[in-house]
């Protein structure tokens, strides 16, 4: 079965009609959640608390233990989308997101494994976006669109299997030249299958050595 079957069209960014949800600074879209991805991304700085989409749908809601602590602060930052999901996982709706579905990975793994385990594969998560936002087109080339922000912060995650052997291949020896490909292969491996059994991708992984 194709991951992309029975998949929305998009419209088109020439297309004005419908666009009543506007920013500051002119960008206007056709719903508040498109909007709020557009201000996220490029003027984090302004977002405030009132800001966050308050609806809540989707998948059911990972509840961490309750702890005598001070809630984490909201924080809003370009560089580290996943984290800020994390925290404010139980106040914002989920659209099923590439950055949330990894959110999503990291609080079960953070959950059940020792904390230096959990750092390796919090690292493999960012590495991985890393990958996936600068070559997207990989993921899905027959239908190979321009983004105005990253893949993941936009894009459901049905595709990701395809762009496995790219990342153990190409992209890790290229960008992060102390990798250990056997524990990237193992992580790719795992990741894929959670996505397969979360329902999140149809996609089987085949990894070339």
């Amino acid at each position: 079965m194709e991951a992309n079957e029975g998949k929305k069209k998009r419209r088109s960014k020439a297309d004005s009609e419908g666009r009543s949800y506007t920013c500051e600074c002119g960008k206007s879209y056709f719903s508040y959640q498109a909007l709020y991805t557009h201000k996220k991304t490029k003027h984090s700085e302004s977002i405030t608390v009132e800001d966050l989409p308050k609806k809540k749908r989707g998948r059911p809601r990972l509840n961490k233990p309750d702890n005598d602590d001070e809630p984490l602060p909201i924080i809003v930052s370009n560089n580290d989308p996943i984290t800020h999901i994390m925290k404010t996982w139980n106040e914002t709706e989920k659209l099923g997101t590439c950055d949330e579905i990894f959110a999503e990975f990291l609080i079960e793994k953070q959950e059940k494994l020792p904390e230096d385990e959990y750092k390796a594969v919090k690292a493999s998560i960012y590495n991985l976006r890393e990958c996936i936002n600068k070559n997207y087109e990989r993921l899905d080339a027959e239908n190979f669109l321009e983004y105005e922000s990253d893949y993941t912060v936009c894009e459901k995650p049905g595709m990701i299997p395809n762009i496995s052997n790219f990342y153990i291949i190409d992209f890790l020896p290229k960008e992060i030249s102390d990798s250990d490909k056997d524990r990237e292969i193992q992580f790719m491996l795992e990741f894929c299958k959670w996505l397969n059994e979360n329902n999140y991708t149809d996609l089987e992984i085949a990894i070339s050595s």
